[in-house]
């Protein structure tokens, strides 16, 4: 990589952290999208999506979990649909949350060519979250 092509690298990721642009679409193969954001749960919640946290029961005893949010850990695609397909509705979006966001974008391409839903994967996850002020529930 050339300097100036570094440079300029390095200019738009510090624009990106500093206007917090860590929000992204993806195209997949199924005609819908996959969407990266920072997203608070009342954005989640606004978008009407079915909120699902893929974290293991552990992860979930832990910290808490989003009040009103699906558990189901996601192992592979087809177990985990089995787990949530009749929750999901038509075209409602998936919103898929995990601790730090890593797994959850994962989850997320895993499941791209699986559903035509958009599906969101929460960047920063839980920790995000929960150092931005959000109090957890303990998981049912």
């Amino acid at each position: 990589m050339s300097s100036t092509n570094r440079r300029l690298f390095v200019a738009a990721a510090a624009a990106i952290v500093i206007g917090g642009g860590a929000y992204y679409l993806m195209g997949n193969t199924s005609g819908g999208q996959i969407e990266v954001a920072p997203l608070s749960v009342a954005q989640m919640r606004a978008k009407g999506g079915l909120i699902v946290d893929i974290r293991r029961p552990d992860e979930w005893v832990a910290t808490g979990v989003i009040e009103g949010a699906v558990l189901a850990t996601f192992d592979d695609p087809a177990t985990f649909m089995a787990e949530i397909h009749d929750r999901l509705a038509p075209g409602q979006p998936l919103i898929l949350v995990c601790q730090s966001g890593n797994r959850s974008g994962r989850a997320a391409n895993a499941l791209a060519g699986q559903i035509d839903n958009p599906i969101i994967s929460v960047a920063g996850g839980m920790g995000r979250l929960m150092s931005e002020g959000y109090q957890t529930v303990a998981p049912n």
